[in-house]
């Protein structure tokens, strides 16, 4: 049972797919990219300010920032301590899918 989940797991993707329009899917994506690209940058920036600099008037701004902007604290924090080489951007997109992954996006 256990070598069937990737194909299951495929089969799953492809259904869904199959199920919503192109350009729901496109204008998804589009907002992920987006979404995605905003969280990185906001937790480099952290990075720098908070354990780099040690800048604690600019870590308050930036966690303000977060706040005023209503982004997932969970998942800024996951990228915050989660990838060891935050300058990667392979290494940020694949920590970041992998908490998009635990969650269920429609939780308020």
């Amino acid at each position: 049972m256990i070598a069937m989940t990737p194909i299951l797991q495929a089969a799953s993707r492809s259904i869904r797919g199959l199920l919503r329009a192109p350009q729901i899917q496109d204008f998804d994506e589009c907002r992920l990219r987006n979404d995605r690209q905003t969280y990185v940058a906001l937790s480099r920036q952290l990075v720098q300010a908070q354990f780099e600099l040690r800048d604690r008037e600019l870590t308050t701004r930036l966690w303000q920032d977060v706040a005023n902007r209503d982004l997932d604290l969970g998942r800024v924090v996951n990228l915050l301590y989660c990838c060891s080489s935050p300058e990667d951007d392979e290494a940020m997109r694949s920590i970041d899918e992998g908490y998009l992954a635990l969650i269920d996006r429609n939780d308020p």
